[in-house]
């Protein structure tokens, strides 16, 4: 998809994608996006990183068991792998509900602008290839296979 955006996005004009930067739909989306994203990376860095820091300096509330051989650690560290799914599961259900019906809808309002483009390029350039047309010129070579006539 990427590689697609790009391959069409090298013949459109600059000011075309900057009026779609402009519309509000996009910068709703780029900021609904932006939002979710900061406060998911958020999230699992802070867990992260309370589990190291409670690995690394509260030794004696890691070894406290919970249940036979578990200890605090150990359920720590299976809840960071649950958490991971969460906030995938969490980011993937927003997605859908928030961003993919805003996202769909501008990416079809610009495949219908880009297609009205490239068909008016097209016209355009038939355009100047029948106004460009002029008949053969006949040549000397020309007038004697049709038996010498002018």
């Amino acid at each position: 998809m990427v590689g697609e955006a790009r391959h069409r996005s090298a013949g459109a004009p600059r000011g075309w994608y900057a009026g779609l930067a402009q519309d509000r739909r996009f910068r709703l989306l780029r900021t609904r996006f932006y939002r979710l994203a900061i406060g998911i990376v958020a999230s699992f860095l802070g867990w992260y990183f309370l589990y190291i820091w409670l690995s690394a300096f509260a030794r004696e509330f890691m070894a406290r068991p919970v249940v036979g051989n578990i200890n605090v650690a150990l359920l720590l560290g299976v809840l960071q792998f649950v958490s991971t799914f969460a906030l995938a599961w969490r980011y993937s259900r927003y997605a859908r509900r928030m961003l993919d019906p805003l996202s769909e809808q501008l990416r079809e309002e610009a495949d219908a602008m880009e297609a009205e483009r490239e068909h008016a390029e097209r016209l355009a350039a038939e355009r100047r290839r029948i106004e460009s047309w002029a008949p053969p010129r006949r040549t000397a070579a020309h007038r004697r296979t049709r038996g010498g006539r002018p």
